[in-house]
């Protein structure tokens, strides 16, 4: 089964925490919900997320996809704690995928994860992002290698079926789609 590791950390967005775990569900993925601080924590929008498991507890396990939701404290959070910078380094490192939303590619910036990639960001950060990139691109998904970027709250679900596309194939992604009454985004 095709494993998927959310890091939750303090202050992610809920949009992005939650649309892209469920719709990771729905397209078979297991999906793990790691908390990276307590169990619990108040997202951007003081809404209570609750993780699976320590973060600890997974470190040294193997994932198709690593996903880190953003929301400003998420963004934080995961730029300056030692593993998630170990964890995203070793991710992109090992060929596999990482996925990074809203203002958490900030998280990329201590360890040049996106040198000379190209990526997409939450506008407001662009500026602390971009000179850190290969390019930044406005649109709101961006595929460069094994990294996957995408903008905010409102790319969530694009960004989801972007990932079950990639993860599930074509197919599965456009069943998802259909039974939630979306429409796939258009490949990247």
């Amino acid at each position: 089964m095709t494993q998927v590791l959310v890091v939750l950390a303090p202050g992610a967005e809920e949009i992005e925490t939650i649309t892209v775990a469920d719709v990771l569900v729905r397209a078979g993925c297991e999906v793990t919900v790691a908390h990276a601080a307590d169990a619990v924590v108040a997202g951007s929008r003081g809404i209570l997320l609750a993780g699976h498991k320590p973060l600890d507890a997974v470190l040294q396990d193997d994932f198709d996809l690593v996903y880190l939701p953003g929301g400003v404290g998420s963004a934080h959070y995961c730029r300056d704690d030692a593993r998630i910078q170990d964890l995203a380094e070793r991710q992109l490192a090992s060929g596999r995928l990482l996925a990074v939303i809203c203002a958490c590619p900030l998280a990329l910036v201590p360890r040049k994860l996106a040198a000379g990639r190209t990526v997409t960001c939450y506008p407001g950060v662009r500026g602390d992002v971009e000179p850190h990139v290969g390019a930044w691109r406005d649109a709101p998904v961006v595929i460069d290698g094994n990294l996957i970027t995408s903008q905010g709250p409102g790319t969530a679900m694009a960004l989801a079926l972007t990932l079950a596309r990639k993860l599930r194939g074509e197919a599965i992604a456009a069943e998802v789609a259909d039974g939630m009454l979306t429409t796939m985004p258009e490949p990247v």
